[in-house]
């Protein structure tokens, strides 16, 4: 005849102690994943939005127009301009729009508070007093350190008998030679949030 014998004590606390270890490492197997995946997903999104900036970046530089708009004052202005030295620098270009050379467009690439943003005119001389279409394209992102700001440095490349000459402002402080209405290459620095830096170079239309 044989008697049911059960658990003691002690082997059910040994029992709870080893569930609540293993317990313990699949938890944080399984947060780390979670985190492995968040992480990815957000740099998926950063990526997306790169991609997008660079895209439309990069068109609005490739349909440059060697137009000269007019300021508030009435007084001629190149049609590519950007000086690091500006109270809020802002590369700023006239281009072509979708109804050709007759179709113009003054657009505007500059860094606030929110991010990298894009500003479209409908005009092209500064005398109309409507305000611009915005959009935030790069994000500035909020971490527990505090807000991660977008960052933007451009140079401009302008051929030379020495090779070519780097330039951080547009138009040249002193003339080129031979004289150019454009630069014939554009380098594009961004710092972007989540990422890092990021450097692209861009080949505008040549000979003008």
């Amino acid at each position: 005849m044989h008697c049911q014998r059960g658990f003691t004590l002690l082997e059910l606390l040994i029992a709870v102690a080893v569930f609540a270890v293993v317990s313990a490492v699949a938890y944080g197997g399984l947060q780390a994943v979670l985190n492995a995946d968040s992480q990815t997903r957000m740099r998926g999104g950063i990526l997306a939005d790169l991609q997008v900036t660079l895209a439309v970046l990069e068109r609005d530089l490739r349909q440059v127009a060697p137009v000269e708009r007019r300021d508030r004052f009435g007084d001629r202005q190149p049609a590519l301009r950007y000086s690091p030295l500006a109270t809020e620098p802002e590369l700023e270009l006239v281009r072509v729009g979708s109804g050709g050379i007759n179709r113009l467009r003054r657009v505007g690439w500059r860094v606030t508070e929110a991010g990298l943003e894009r500003r479209l005119w409908e005009v092209v001389d500064a005398g109309d007093q409507r305000e611009p279409i915005a959009r935030v394209f790069l994000a500035a992102r909020e971490t527990a350190e505090g807000r991660e700001p977008v960052l933007m440095e451009l140079r401009f490349v302008v051929p030379g008998p020495g090779g070519g000459e780097v330039l951080d402002s547009w138009p040249p402080l002193r003339p080129t030679d031979p004289p150019r209405a454009l630069p014939a290459l554009v380098e594009i620095i961004l710092e972007v949030p989540g990422l890092g830096r990021v450097e692209r170079h861009l080949a505008l239309p040549g000979d003008i």
